[in-house]
């Protein structure tokens, strides 16, 4: 039997598109670094290897960072947690820009991630104003 926070989780918009981003990040990531390890991304010296990697951890953050502001019950701290959300979205975006700069096959994918996190900052967006 599902508790409610983990109902509430499963029927969050904002909660499951966190997840369809980690998922498409992590593919695009093991499309573009010929199925690298995370750990072997982070130790490489290529600049795409290094910007995939930070887009995966990042997008790996973002999914428990959503389950904490549903989990919340202080509405003041539950929008404060969904402000600082941006952030991490912007990061994602900004490494994914990064990612797309340089000489890697798959730009499309990478363009289609960056659709996705546009859809993800009017989500956010909308999401911040139904908490106020």
């Amino acid at each position: 039997m599902l508790d409610s926070t983990e109902y509430n989780l499963k029927q969050s918009v904002i909660y499951q598109k966190s997840i369809d981003i980690f998922r498409l990040t992590r593919s695009i990531a093991a499309y573009v670094t010929n199925e690298k390890s995370i750990q072997s991304m982070y130790l490489s010296k290529r600049e795409s290897d290094r910007y995939a990697n930070n887009l995966v951890m990042d997008s790996l953050g973002l999914v428990p960072k959503i389950a904490e502001i549903e989990i919340q019950q202080n509405p003041i701290l539950k929008l404060k947690y969904a402000k600082s959300l941006q952030y991490f979205i912007d990061n994602l975006y900004n490494n994914c820009m990064k990612l797309e700069g340089t000489k890697i096959h798959g730009k499309d994918f990478v363009r289609m991630l960056r659709k996705e996190l546009i859809l993800l900052r009017r989500m956010h967006k909308r999401y911040v104003k139904s908490l106020l």
